[in-house]
């Protein structure tokens, strides 16, 4: 849900977005595939967003790729508790990365402050649940059919 309210608050500043689902390709563990997560945002956005949005893959650097589509910014969602250090270091990466690129951070609402992916995906393949409200519905149906409720008794 954080994601999309970062979506929708970058909307009130930009006329258009391109979200990069990120990845990277060396590294193991991620629940879905590249293509299913960028179907499973794309499935999320509401019906105003979508002639807004558009939604990519992406293995490389961000900010160069960024740069290589004419964005005139990057944005990035923080929670402020938790993200603004890693944030702060990542925006100044960027800018040695692509110099005329600035940085745009938002920081999520009080209702979101919360959601960590970490929790959301612990909760998931852990223990089969999915804790309302902290991913939209075609993400949580997709962590719903892959993990399923678990016999947690031993």
């Amino acid at each position: 849900m954080a994601h999309l309210e970062i979506i929708e608050t970058a909307l009130r500043i930009f006329d258009e977005l391109v979200v990069v689902v990120a990845f990277n390709p060396n590294k193991a563990g991620a629940l879905f595939s590249p293509e299913e997560r960028v179907a499973m945002l794309e499935a999320s956005l509401s019906l105003d967003m979508r002639p807004c949005v558009r939604v990519i893959a992406y293995a490389g650097l961000t900010a160069p790729y960024a740069e290589s589509l004419g964005a005139c910014a990057l944005v990035r969602g923080m929670r402020p508790y938790a993200d603004a250090d890693s944030e702060i270091a990542l925006a100044f990466m960027n800018e040695r990365l692509a110099p005329k690129l600035p940085t745009v951070l938002l920081v999520t609402g009080a209702k979101n402050v919360w959601l960590s992916s970490t929790f959301v995906r612990e909760a998931a393949t852990l223990g089969g649940m999915v804790v309302p409200g902290a991913v939209p519905p075609p993400v949580e149906e997709a962590l719903r059919k892959r993990f399923g409720p678990r016999d947690t008794e031993r």
